[in-house]
């Protein structure tokens, strides 16, 4: 109940249990009894943990099967490798050895640094034949820890309170709630100090997204949720306010937009997002535009490789992206339908409002609903789908950095 505040020691962690990444692996087993052979083809991989300075890491294969070991070609600067190799083993008999596949990062100076495996029971492959697909890289879990360290790299303070809230019964809060309901059905007067205003100002930015939060979903529960979003676009336009810049800072008006939209509008914008964003996770399509940022790799079948140029994977990346930002624009014109009609309506009063405030900049009632709309619905949902449920799992670094892209054009 008091909490915990002190010192924690640190403790080393082993390198290589930070893997990420998969690898794309067919094995089989070949031939007939007395002269049978265990078949690995190594294709590609993608996402791997990046260990170098540069950004990038130089990997190789290296399977090991009953006490022996090949290994694939290194290639160089790559997160997203491509080896199309094939490696063959003599079976052993009984087949109980397991084929050990480790992905590692190549170093001209020092030892090489280990990036994850694949263990594969040859028993299973004998029944199955062959087996083929995206396998996760795994931590080597087999080296003992070794536990001398533990203290001497240093420590951690920590504080951690917990936070009791006293709710008390809802008749507590009704006067409270009559005042606010009050003031919003009586709307904006000239010379009148507002409640709401007393809320905005008060309110520090750090906890001004929480009491909007607790603000809508009270006026959604009231029945007046679009009096509510009205008075306070009325409040934000009575302030000295540039066109350009309207609805841009963090006010009670611009958060409770905000929070607004994402509690009547998530399953909205799950039916105009969704399928592009899990078209982006599933295809996994590397995509850049940043000739600084632009990773070289092979292409072409098994013997015919040549490296692309930065203008091919540039171009190819702005093909991806036009494709996936097509499908964005014309699910988000087609979805007008679809769109709530408190959505539509709380929209319907911000046109009109900003229309009344700025007749001679006809520009920016667009500008305006564009604000919240894209600008705080659709892409940082694109940009952080996990945050709006859209993902269970955040993005992977090649994917992120897609989405980052695809939100830069939508906007």
């Amino acid at each position: 109940p008091t909490g915990y505040s002190g010192w924690v020691s640190l403790s080393e962690v082993d390198p290589d249990e930070e893997v990420q990444g998969e690898i794309h692996l067919r094995v089989e087993v070949l031939g007939s009894q007395g002269g049978r052979r265990l078949r690995c083809t190594v294709l590609e991989a993608r996402d791997l943990a990046r260990k170098d300075r540069n950004g990038a890491s130089d990997p190789f294969v290296r399977l090991r099967y009953n006490g022996k070991a090949q290994e694939s070609t290194v290639v160089k600067k790559s997160c997203y490798p491509r080896w199309n190799e094939t490696f063959e083993f003599e079976l052993a008999e009984p087949a109980g050895e397991k084929l050990c596949v480790e992905v590692w990062d190549w170093d001209l100076v020092g030892r090489n640094d280990f990036l994850g495996k694949v263990v594969f029971s040859v028993q299973g492959l004998e029944a199955a034949g062959q087996e083929e697909g995206w396998f996760r890289l795994r931590p080597d879990k087999s080296k003992p820890r070794e536990d001398e360290r533990r203290g001497s790299l240093g420590s951690l303070q920590l504080q951690v309170r917990l936070r009791d809230e006293t709710v008390l019964p809802s008749h507590c809060y009704q006067p409270l709630v009559q005042l606010l309901c009050q003031e919003v059905k009586s709307g904006r007067q000239d010379g009148q100090v507002h409640l709401v205003t007393l809320l905005d100002e008060t309110t520090t930015a750090e906890c001004r997204q929480e009491v909007a939060i607790n603000l809508v979903k009270l006026f959604l529960g009231q029945g007046l949720v679009k009096e509510f979003l009205d008075l306070l676009f009325e409040l934000e336009l009575a302030k000295p306010c540039e066109p350009n810049t309207l609805f841009r800072s963090n006010s009670l008006a611009s958060k409770s937009m905000e929070s607004f939209l994402k509690v009547t509008g998530l399953p909205y914008l799950h039916a105009v997002l969704g399928p592009t964003i899990t078209r982006v996770f599933e295809e996994k399509k590397y995509v850049e535009l940043d000739p600084g940022k632009v990773e070289i790799k092979d292409v072409g079948c098994s013997g015919l490789h040549r490296v692309q140029t930065e203008g091919e994977v540039i171009e190819q990346g702005r093909q991806h992206l036009q494709s996936y930002l097509g499908e964005l624009l014309d699910a988000i014109a087609k979805s007008a339908p679809a769109c709530p009609p408190v959505i539509r309506a709380a929209f319907r009063q911000l046109f009109r409002r900003v229309g009344e405030r700025f007749p001679q900049h006809q520009h920016t009632k667009f500008v305006a609903v564009t604000s919240f709309l894209c600008l705080r619905f659709f892409s940082p949902a694109i940009m952080t789908p996990k945050l709006f449920h859209l993902r269970e799992t955040h993005a992977d670094a090649r994917t992120g950095r897609t989405l980052l892209l695809l939100a830069k054009v939508g906007q």
